[in-house]
């Protein structure tokens, strides 16, 4: 009776060591795992710190852009009112798509939110794609106007 007891007490001291084990181990896991997270979470604040920067000069770029656009807009406007009727008529249109574009323009450099670098990038090419073809359309304008 005794043997049946002590291995009862053997079997239950090696499953507790063996239980005590696994949770220390567990908790070693989750320790690394927070500790990779927190160099992902500088990591990340080190590229928004560069991303910062870049992303001033751009956005102060584009809305010297966008400015100049509608600058260069207002002043077709002006040149529509003093031509004529039949003038007047024939670029109207153009010039309020080319303000609704420049408008979109300036709206959506307002409202872009980093995300990341490859999100950045994206927004960055399709950004400058859509400032030149209005600034060429509005070339294109002046240039039909003369």
């Amino acid at each position: 009776m005794k043997i049946k007891y002590f291995i009862i007490t053997v079997i239950a001291f090696i499953t507790m060591s063996l239980l005590t084990g696994f949770y220390m181990n567990q908790d070693a896991k989750v320790k690394v795992q927070q500790d990779n997270g927190k160099q992902a979470h500088q990591g990340l604040k080190k590229v928004k710190t560069g991303f910062e920067h870049e992303w001033q000069e751009f956005k102060n770029d584009a809305e010297l852009k966008i400015n100049a656009n509608e600058k260069r807009i207002a002043e077709f406007k002006v040149k529509i009112k003093t031509e004529g009727k039949e003038f007047k008529a024939k670029y109207d249109k153009d010039v309020v798509v080319l303000e609704q574009k420049n408008t979109g323009l300036k709206k959506k450099i307002n409202e872009f939110k980093f995300e990341s670098k490859d999100k950045w990038v994206e927004f960055k090419n399709g950004f400058n794609k859509d400032m030149d073809v209005v600034g060429k359309s509005i070339k294109d304008l002046f240039a039909k106007k003369d």
